[in-house]
């Protein structure tokens, strides 16, 4: 027995090494730069005092869950201010349950555990890389873009940001060995606490369901996958029937405290885009002074970020399937899911805003956005380029970078202004 067990050891050393410098570190070393990102605007002197102090908004709410649990007072306008089933519970959950483990005040534990998923997001990012052998300057350059997208930072602040997006991506990561049966066991953990996070995640979890058509002989496993990863979600409309009486609590309260309806025509609606032609829209845009009071402002940039979204979803979904069609880029199908969960979540997410003046839209399309640069990753990975011209490649590549640093530039100056914005309590999103 001590030989296999010194074998293991070995192998285990092995690769904690690499683990460790490619994964962990990393990881860890842009969350901590997250963190102190935020701080830089905040006039506290310690890290609880920082955090305590920016509790807001959908985080008064979430943290109401965790200290008195799910509350539905009735249907009166005024009551409804008293209930707080507009909220999924897979972060209240969360935070209740590593609240306890450190011992730790609620207040407190709202930050840890965003900032704490916030590494495993960074992790599975990381092991994305690893998975597909991604180049090291890629690896930087793709990270160094998710870093400063202009509202990452609530990755580290008390909203449900980083157990989604963790969620979601280690549910991708784990899905794609549909061929071994505790590898999708474990996508499908992944996948409830998804889908108990955001309704999103419930579309979202049906994505492991393409394996099916590619001849998967595992087919009893990708629906036991599906079926726990739908769970989440559908477990917690069980909880309102049971408790309440009433399944849709949600999409009721949704209704009170958000958008009254849901326009499922307005990705494809003339008037979803219309501000981008006023000039008034434009104007309190490029407001500097707006930029730091007016909540206008914060409105008018995620009406920005719709068409932007979209036309970016077209694009890379168009040259992906041109280049796959044509015999230039490989392994097309192991994207597929990316490029499918991209378009659900910015979809849902559009259709829910797009009667609410599109507000928000630039947090909701965080997700989509970090999906995306791993689906273009993956393509720039897997496609020969050789057909383009030596001498075509040195515009190209000037293009390239410049288009890169001007984004990264843009991104990263709205970043700090909303940044900022959040630790001031005015509106972002």
């Amino acid at each position: 027995m001590s030989l296999p067990l010194s074998h293991l050891l070995q192998r285990g050393r092995q690769h904690l090494g690499p683990f460790l410098g490619r994964v962990l570190l990393p990881s860890l070393a842009l969350t901590v730069l997250q963190i102190f990102m935020i701080s830089l605007w905040s006039e506290e002197s310690n890290y609880a005092s920082i955090f305590k102090g920016l509790i807001q908004w959908d985080s008064h709410w979430y943290l109401g869950i965790v200290r008195q649990g799910y509350q539905f007072v009735g249907f009166d306008k005024i009551a409804y201010e008293q209930s707080n089933v507009a909220f999924f519970p897979g972060y209240p959950l969360a935070v209740a349950g590593i609240s306890r483990l450190l011992s730790v005040d609620p207040e407190l534990g709202l930050y840890l555990t965003a900032q704490l998923f916030c590494w495993l997001m960074w992790v599975y990012l990381f092991l994305f890389y690893c998975k597909w052998q991604i180049p090291p300057l890629w690896q930087a350059l793709a990270s160094l873009l998710i870093l400063v997208y202009p509202t990452s930072f609530y990755l580290c602040v008390g909203y449900s940001e980083s157990l989604f997006t963790a969620s979601l991506l280690g549910f991708l990561y784990w899905s794609i060995h549909w061929d071994r049966p505790l590898l999708m066991l474990l996508a499908g953990i992944h996948g409830l606490a998804m889908s108990a996070t955001r309704i999103v995640g419930l579309p979202v979890a049906l994505i492991p369901l393409l394996n099916l058509w590619s001849g998967s002989r595992r087919w009893l496993w990708t629906v036991a996958t599906v079926s726990l990863a739908l769970l989440g979600g559908l477990g917690f409309f069980l909880y309102c029937q049971l408790r309440f009486g009433r399944w849709d609590l949600y999409m009721e309260m949704q209704s009170y405290f958000g958008p009254s309806s849901v326009n499922y025509l307005a990705i494809v609606q003339a008037h979803t885009y219309t501000p981008l032609f006023s000039i008034g829209h434009w104007r309190s845009l490029f407001s500097f002074s707006e930029a730091l009071e007016a909540g206008i402002w914060a409105i008018s940039l995620s009406q920005v970020f719709v068409p932007l979204t979209l036309g970016s979803l077209l694009v890379t979904g168009l040259i992906d399937g041109i280049s796959s069609t044509a015999g230039k880029s490989r392994r097309w199908q192991e994207r597929l899911g990316f490029h499918l969960a991209a378009w659900v979540m910015f979809y849902i997410a559009l259709a829910g805003m797009s009667v609410v003046g599109q507000r928000s839209m630039v947090r909701y399309c965080l997700p989509v956005y970090i999906v995306q640069v791993l689906a273009w990753l993956h393509w720039a990975k897997h496609t020969d380029f050789s057909f383009i011209p030596q001498r075509a490649w040195r515009y190209l590549g000037s293009a390239l970078k410049l288009g890169y640093c001007l984004l990264a530039f843009i991104f990263f100056a709205l970043n700090q202004i909303l940044t900022w914005r959040y630790v001031q309590h005015l509106w972002v999103a």
